[in-house]
């Protein structure tokens, strides 16, 4: 496990936060495998950059006006070209009618080198305080 590949999946994973945040969802679906996952706990699964890009534009933009995602305690391992990580999330978030709030989440995510750059494998979330 080298010092590099950490940095560079800490990089990718706050592209993913900027990314999703700026609405520049094209670029947010890019940043997975042509096969990744996107995983609620409700069940709810986003699977291959089509999908991810229309979760994004159309369920992210119905849900929020505006949004800040914070990932913090990264613990990262990797073995070779895969890894994983956790991460918590604080979501700071304004929904459409001005309401403002924020919600914590924990992310479970699976990292893949694909041509030399790290991209989520799968990324799953579940809301609220958990372990």
């Amino acid at each position: 496990m080298s010092a590099a590949d950490v940095r560079a999946i800490q990089r990718l994973k706050h592209e993913y936060c900027f990314t999703i945040d700026g609405g520049r969802y094209e670029e947010w679906a890019s940043l997975f495998t042509e096969d990744g996952r996107f995983v609620r706990d409700n069940g709810d699964v986003y699977e291959g950059h089509d999908e991810l890009y229309a979760f994004a534009s159309e369920g992210f933009d119905e849900a929020f006006a505006q949004s800040a995602h914070v990932v913090t305690n990264p613990l990262i391992e990797v073995a070779g070209d895969e890894a994983v990580g956790e991460w918590y999330l604080v979501l700071f978030h304004e929904t459409p009618d001005g309401e403002s709030g924020w919600t914590q989440a924990k992310y479970e995510d699976e990292y893949r080198k694909v041509d030399g750059e790290w991209r989520v494998a799968e990324s799953k979330v579940s809301y609220g305080v958990r372990g």
